[in-house]
């Protein structure tokens, strides 16, 4: 638990809360490992959606940061094991996402329906499947929670095929890009929710460890 902080930042505020209201030392080093995810969290955010309005892809950054932020709250999925790779992940592939998206909102309408139908039945297999998957540092131990949270995945899957089949009738000029957004967030989550999305993630956690030793040697 020593180890958990790494920003003086968080410390500060953990020491100066801890401080005011009379926590113990173990509980101000948790209290400061809470502070330092949410302002990666915040910050990340911040920087994702910052490459998304330089790369043209606002709209659909945004649109894929609020469907991940209901899904990964529900369904859960793999997990880095540093909350800042975790943070560099949220800050370039949902920007990338949209990016590809963009691209693709040039296909007939026809096509994109045929691409979100499949994202969302993907989905809706991983969910019934595998929904919630847990961490390891968070494991889900109530049978009870566990059912809840798999309902609540659903009911995230539903609402965004109703928002789908919403912006397929929007004349708004972003509609088709978003649509094309929240299908292929869809399938990330999916990836996410696999084991080949651990691989993944074990993959970039692996080459930070790698490049780490290296810089001890």
């Amino acid at each position: 638990m020593e180890n958990m902080s790494y920003l003086p930042f968080s410390r500060r505020c953990a020491v100066f809360l801890a401080t005011r209201t009379g926590l113990d030392h173990e509980k101000e080093i948790i209290l400061a490992y809470i502070i330092e995810v949410l302002v990666i969290n915040l910050l990340n955010i911040c920087l994702a959606l910052l490459l998304g309005y330089s790369l043209g892809v606002l709209p659909g950054t945004v649109a894929c940061l609020v469907t991940a932020f209901f899904f990964r709250h529900t369904a859960g999925g793999a997990h880095s094991n540093s909350p800042w790779r975790c943070g560099l992940v949220t800050m370039t592939v949902f920007p990338i996402i949209a990016l590809l998206g963009s691209y693709l909102s040039y296909l007939r309408q026809p096509y994109i329906d045929l691409i979100a139908a499949a994202s969302v039945l993907i989905c809706l297999l991983k969910l019934l499947q595998s929904a919630p998957v847990d961490s390891p540092a968070a494991p889900i131990i109530s049978p009870l929670r566990r059912k809840k949270l798999k309902i609540a995945s659903l009911m995230v899957l539903l609402a965004v095929v109703l928002v789908l089949a919403f912006l397929r009738q929007s004349p708004w000029p972003y509609a088709q890009q978003v649509q094309l957004c929240l299908a292929l967030t869809v399938l990330w989550i999916s990836l996410m929710l696999s084991s080949y999305g651990h691989r993944i993630l074990a993959w970039i956690d692996g080459i930070a460890i790698k490049k780490e030793r290296a810089g001890r040697r």
